[in-house]
């Protein structure tokens, strides 16, 4: 064979597997477990007895027969087009759109301008969370119903929002927003949160600036084993519910901003909270951590008021302030760091490590 040919014949191989295609498996059964084998075997050959056969019935080795069937039992009300065209336009901010479906509301009565997404959110709330104020006073001159959108403006800390729904009028003259300054029943928030006492929770200044100016209030909280017709019944129906109400207060009465805008003596007032969360923490045991927190809060702000004095003369001068011949012997002189001692008292020691 010359040495061409030997070389074709190198080339082509002639092996008996060259024209064969490799398998593999790609899609495998489910492996079966050794007592479902047993079934099938039984199954095949009819040699199962009737109670083995009432017993492979019952388990029914099914890939569901662990699963739990769900249904929708509690869905939300279906919007019309012309409703879902409504809440789209608020949520969009087009102020022509909306004043539309409010026009037709009011002529062909299609629309009901409360209704809510699937997020159960009117076209109010979608306003505020938006901060579409033209929007908001288009919707509130219409009488679209408020419900707590004063609460739900103060926690997306919306200013705009919270001024325009405490000045707000309807047209008659009465206030849109009436008296939702005071303790008063939400859909999303327990009875004790009011605006106030939410407000203080965000520490937003702007915004309690303007409920304080509405000489708004917050209860005063009552001793732990107060035993008043109120804290009675309240600790019977729901004990926890009504320790966390107190805590609620304490949170707002401890909030910076709050103290600043409400207190005479800013120092004087954290000195004393915090001395009494300290003391709180030691007998709310459920709340025991958030007293504790509360309490250092009242001490840390306390010692950034004094840390704001610009030299040592001030800070002198802000230690020997005495407004409270109660809390010190009236004897001693007005240069006796008064406010060092209240410190001491209360147990603030934060107030010797400042600036100066």
């Amino acid at each position: 064979m010359n040495p061409m040919a030997q070389l074709y014949y190198q080339k082509v191989s002639y092996s008996p597997y060259r024209d064969r295609i490799p398998l593999q498996i790609v899609r495998a059964e489910v492996e079966l477990s050794a007592e479902e084998r047993a079934y099938l075997t039984a199954v095949e050959k009819g040699k199962m007895n009737p109670m083995a056969q009432l017993y492979y019935q019952k388990v029914s080795y099914s890939p569901y027969r662990d699963r739990i069937p769900l249904q929708i039992v509690r869905a939300e009300l279906e919007l019309s087009a012309e409703e879902r065209a409504y809440l789209t336009a608020v949520e969009k901010g087009d102020y022509a759109g909306v004043k539309h479906a409010l026009h037709e509301a009011e002529v062909y009565y299609n629309i009901d301008v409360n209704c809510l997404d699937p997020l159960g959110r009117s076209a109010l709330l979608i306003a505020i969370e938006n901060e579409n104020l033209e929007v908001m006073e288009l919707l509130l001159d219409h009488g679209v119903a408020t419900g707590d959108a004063l609460l739900y403006a103060i926690r997306k800390e919306v200013v705009g929002a919270v001024e325009l729904l405490l000045s707000h009028r309807k047209p008659s003259g009465e206030k849109q927003v009436p008296s939702l300054l005071m303790d008063s029943q939400f859909s999303e928030f327990t009875p004790d949160i009011t605006p106030v006492i939410l407000a203080a929770h965000t520490n937003n200044y702007e915004i309690i600036k303007l409920l304080v100016q509405r000489r708004v209030a917050i209860p005063r909280p009552h001793q732990i084993r107060c035993d008043c017709v109120q804290c009675v019944s309240s600790s019977e129906v729901d004990s926890l519910r009504h320790s966390r109400s107190r805590l609620n207060i304490y949170k707002a009465l401890a909030s910076p901003s709050l103290i600043s805008l409400s207190s005479e003596d800013p120092i004087l007032t954290a000195f004393r909270l915090g001395w009494e969360l300290k003391e709180l923490s030691k007998v709310e045991n459920e709340f025991r951590q958030e007293y504790e927190e509360l309490s250092q809060q009242c001490k840390l702000f306390a010692k950034d008021l004094l840390d704001q004095a610009r030299s040592s003369r001030e800070l002198e001068t802000i230690l020997n302030h005495r407004d409270d011949s109660e809390e010190l012997d009236s004897r001693e002189t007005s240069h006796d760091l008064a406010k060092l001692k209240l410190a001491i008292k209360y147990q603030h020691k934060e107030v010797g490590e400042t600036n100066y």
